[in-house]
């Protein structure tokens, strides 16, 4: 980290970036730690992509996190790929480590710490339902499987992009289960099964965002178990309706800034090597985001 008072600057690269609450995290994080860094959100168009990324690149960026819709491509403009966003196929996290620049997945272990952290709950031995095939399902069902999940089912719109998530992510852990669900009619009752079976139950698409159609993705409330903790990586509207059903029918809930929150400080520790409390930072997005309101918005 600078320690001559030339701040190192660090940010955030999507698109939209506006309602992110990544900036106030992250600067609250260097301030606290005394660190010389200022962190910046960075709206990038789709066509100005590897422009931009190129100009950081030279004026020697810190770090970056990546979000929507670049997971996936920022990997071809990398010097290297660790080895859970190579499987996962998708970064969120970019780091300098002299002058290469190296992605990382902070989603995956964020997922898993999030639900140890704010529920107490241990994810070892038990089994999960996400639902998407995206990069953050993705993402999910490492951080699970990595941490001792048994199980884990996909609910995929895409046949072909539920088997391609499964086979890859079942030959990286061979000892457990991983597999899908197609989230059609004809598959209801294999569905059912799968999550009412399930221990941990993920929301990882966009549905329950403000401005995005609406779906309903718990099907019938009667599918929920008292027992399981339902995670939505939706963060704003605090309340969606896939937490306020599963709670109604006496589930644990989570929701997004509780992922949010986490995958920052994973994120942070990579390029610092320092971490910040979790929880205290948890209480103080909460805070900051019921003051300033957001567009509705996942992770980032």
């Amino acid at each position: 980290m600078s320690s001559e008072g030339k701040s190192l600057l660090f940010g955030l690269l999507g698109d939209p970036v506006a309602h992110s609450l990544s900036p106030f995290i992250m600067n609250r994080a260097f301030a606290a730690l005394g660190l010389d860094a200022i962190y910046m959100a960075m709206g990038v168009r789709p066509d100005r992509l590897a422009i931009s990324f190129a100009g950081l690149t030279a004026l020697g960026i810190g770090g970056l996190n990546v979000t929507y819709p670049y997971k996936e491509e920022i990997l071809y403009h990398v010097d290297a790929i660790s080895p859970e966003a190579e499987i996962i196929n998708a970064a969120n996290t970019i780091a300098r480590f002299d002058d290469e620049l190296h992605a990382f997945n902070t989603d995956a272990p964020g997922t898993a710490n999030a639900i140890e952290t704010f529920t107490g709950t241990s994810v070892a031995g038990c089994d999960a339902f996400i639902y998407g095939v995206g990069g953050s399902a993705r993402a999910a069902a490492y951080g699970l499987l990595e941490r001792g999940v048994r199980h884990v089912t996909f609910g995929a719109r895409s046949v072909d992009r539920g088997a391609m998530a499964s086979e890859r992510l079942g030959e990286a852990f061979p000892e457990q289960w991983v597999g899908f669900v197609p989230l059609d009619d004809e598959s209801k009752s294999e569905r059912k099964i799968a999550l009412k079976n399930a221990h941990i139950v993920i929301n990882a698409t966009p549905v329950g965002m403000i401005d995005h159609e609406e779906t309903r993705l718990i099907e019938n409330p009667a599918w929920i178990s008292p027992g399981q903790l339902y995670f939505d990586f939706v963060y704003h509207p605090r309340h969606t309706t896939f937490v306020d059903t599963a709670k109604r029918a006496g589930a644990t809930t989570l929701g997004g800034l509780a992922l949010l929150v986490s995958q920052a400080a994973e994120s942070f520790r990579v390029w610092t090597d320092q971490a910040f409390d979790v929880k205290e930072m948890m209480e103080a997005v909460e805070a900051f985001s019921q003051s300033s309101p957001r567009d509705g918005r996942r992770v980032h």
